[in-house]
């Protein structure tokens, strides 16, 4: 070995060792320092190594058994590969510019958040796939043309499968109208039954609201807008027709009774009653979603008929002689709409006001003793009564109301309807709200496809 200790070497172009180490010491016999200037070719081993290194440092492999500090920029340039055993931690993010490979990817925290909070694939049709688009396992794309996401796997593309929520049906079913009564003094038609679910609101006749509804997507589920009953000259009005969606069955109103004691008819099943003929014959009872009728007057007036949130008021009693029994408000559409009132009674002579339908789109009842007049018929998928007639035994009580089945439900489902179903659709929030307003025939059905 090789011992130095002067204070200063120069003037020497090589120090060459009999072997073994050279080692360097301060004047006061401790281990010095090397300072090496302009080292252009070689290599340097060293325990520890501290200084600037202005040019470049290359080499076929490095091995670091310790940390490795870099306090400026870090630039790799034509790095092909970077393998890591352990675990690699970017404090403030990492960003990829090209293409990124990972066999496995864990959230620590559960969550992970890719352009604020969304993560986009590659749009194409079914054409562009087959022409370019890699076919590697494990690509994935959205297909324009089917409206999915895709993925090659098993040498084909397969369409992913959402996981759905549960199809939770809201729905709002309204019989149709019952007519009001014929000849003069007839009394007004009795609403449909109303029958509801949605947001806590009541049924008719009092009742609360109806249970929750839970469907399975791809099976067929019945539907049917009842008809409102048929106004008759010189006889009781006819009754509305049964609406319906799967279980959910709303039965018509009742007639209207014409003059002469004529009573008015009950409802068929679990609406309301139409109201009673002058004089004095009984209003028509309700079923389980609607009110009774009014009786027909003493007097004048033939009785209100039975509204989804009221009865019908009596002929000839006061200010509200034969009044139809008030409408009831949904909100299932996203605004508040009335539906299903009493038709009002028609009136003979001016001994008493004119009486009015009970709203949401029933009809009034007529006063005019000479010429006849018919009673006013009821809006057209309100489920409201038409009001009775005036005048001499020609006269035809207003048409019932034809009934509505309005359904909400998650927009992620689509509704197929058969052929003969007449609706409109809109998006309220979340939801998908369908008006149906009529339908060909009893066979008509719903399919929520996933």
């Amino acid at each position: 070995m090789t011992v130095i200790r002067p204070s200063s070497i120069s003037g020497i172009s090589s120090i060459t060792t009999n072997g073994g180490d050279l080692s360097l010491f301060r004047s006061d016999g401790t281990t010095s320092d090397i300072i090496v200037n302009n080292v252009t070719s070689g290599i340097i081993t060293a325990t520890t190594f501290s200084g600037n290194v202005t040019g470049n440092i290359s080499g076929a492999t490095a091995t670091f058994t310790g940390d490795v500090g870099v306090g400026g920029k870090l630039t790799y340039e034509d790095v092909t590969n970077i393998d890591s055993v352990g675990v690699i931690t970017a404090r403030d993010g990492l960003r990829v510019t090209g293409i990124a490979t990972v066999s496995a990817l864990e959230i620590a925290n559960g969550t992970t958040s890719v352009n604020k909070h969304s993560v986009g694939v590659g749009t194409t049709t079914t054409a562009g796939r087959n022409a370019g688009v890699s076919t590697a396992t494990g690509t994935i794309i959205y297909n324009s043309t089917l409206g999915k996401v895709q993925i090659y796997v098993e040498n084909e593309w397969k369409s992913f499968k959402l996981q759905l929520p549960p199809l939770t049906m809201s729905y709002l079913v309204i019989g149709g109208g019952g007519a009001g009564g014929g000849n003069f003094r007839g009394g007004g038609g009795g609403a449909g039954a109303y029958r509801t679910n949605w947001n806590n609101e009541n049924q008719g006749g009092g009742q609360s609201s109806g249970s929750a509804m839970t469907l399975l997507a791809n099976l067929a589920y019945s539907v049917v807008i009842g008809a409102g009953g048929a106004g008759v000259a010189a006889n009781q009005g006819s009754d509305g027709g049964q609406s319906k969606f799967d279980t959910i069955t709303a039965d018509g109103g009742g007639g209207g009774g014409r003059y002469n004691a004529v009573a008015g008819r009950n409802s068929p099943g679990n609406g309301s009653g139409g109201g009673g003929g002058s004089p004095s014959a009984s209003g028509g009872s309700s079923g389980t979603y609607g009110y009774d009728a009014g009786d027909g007057g003493s007097v004048q007036c033939g009785g209100g008929g039975g509204g989804a949130a009221a009865a019908g008021i009596n002929g000839g009693s006061g200010s509200t002689s034969g009044d139809g029994g008030t409408a009831l408000a949904s909100t299932i559409t996203g605004s508040s709409v009335l539906r299903a009132g009493g038709g009002g009674g028609g009136a003979y002579t001016n001994g008493n006001n004119f009486p009015i339908g009970g709203g949401g789109g029933a009809g009034d009842g007529i006063y005019n003793n000479n010429p006849y007049q018919n009673g006013n018929p009821a809006t057209a998928n309100t489920g409201s009564g038409g009001g009775g007639a005036s005048g001499p035994e020609q006269g035809v009580g207003g048409a019932g109301g034809s009934g509505v089945v309005i359904l909400r439900y998650p927009s992620v489902y689509a509704a197929s309807y058969t052929s003969g179903v007449t609706k409109t659709s809109s998006t309220v929030g979340d939801d998908k709200v369908d008006i149906i307003t009529a339908t060909s025939n009893s066979s008509q059905t719903v399919t929520f496809l996933d």
